[in-house]
């Protein structure tokens, strides 16, 4: 299958390509940083493709699809993984409402702008479907307004599934929990065992692309063994 995917040079979305590279999935992936894109393909399959954009920018889906159309990238799936954090006050009382709204636009907008845009290549796909990674802060009491974007997020992807269920196009939305990345990793307030690991996402992905057409998870929640880490 051909596949995009957001966020796809670090994280939770490399582990993810490097799982969908080894099973002979064509990848392409978008992200802000040309030299992470970069250092990402050179350990992914030969014709993996790479693209630098700003998600939130309302024109990039517009220019990728320019650029496939070069190259001849015919997508079946999109995993929507780019996400931020930005205000780390874990309050949703103390940061300025443009806070909010700069939040709201990296992991909620700019995700509604992509499918938009690319939903009509994708529902031409062999195997049209669309991932949202989400997070399990917007499954409990969160303090943040990271939690607030992925509660919203995970509505407007609950809905999009009800929507396209008649079209044929499955929409999966994973709730990871805290995972080890590149950035995050085990220190003296971490034990090794405590958190994800961000392959086990990848394999996760990599699995429900071998599920039969009719079939599709609608929510899935992965969480450390002893719970999150808030």
């Amino acid at each position: 299958m051909r596949v995009i995917i957001t966020g796809g040079s670090r994280g939770i979305g490399y582990a993810i390509a490097r799982q969908l590279s080894r099973a002979g999935h064509q990848l392409l992936l978008v992200g802000r940083s040309g030299e992470a894109l970069a250092q990402a393909k050179s350990s992914l399959a030969e014709h993996t493709l790479v693209y630098p954009a700003d998600q939130t920018i309302h024109e990039a889906p517009d220019k990728l699809i320019l650029y496939m159309k070069e190259q001849q990238f015919h997508p079946d799936v999109l995993i929507l993984n780019a996400a931020a954090f930005f205000d780390d006050t874990r309050s949703v009382t103390k940061p300025d409402a443009h806070e909010l709204e700069r939040i709201l636009q990296a992991n909620v907008i700019s995700n509604y702008n992509w499918v938009q845009k690319l939903l009509p290549l994708i529902r031409e796909g062999e195997y049209p479907r669309i991932f949202v990674i989400g997070s399990t802060a917007a499954l409990r009491a969160d303090t943040s307004l990271y939690g607030i974007s992925k509660a919203a997020l995970r509505n407007y992807t609950l809905g999009l599934r009800e929507e396209l269920k008649p079209a044929g196009v499955g929409v999966t939305l994973i709730h990871p929990g805290g995972t080890f990345t590149e950035k995050r990793v085990p220190d003296e307030r971490t034990d090794p065992d405590r958190l994800l690991e961000a392959s086990d996402i990848g394999i996760l992905v990599a699995a429900m692309l071998t599920l039969s057409p009719q079939a599709v998870v609608e929510e899935l929640t992965v969480r450390p063994m002893l719970g999150d880490t808030f």
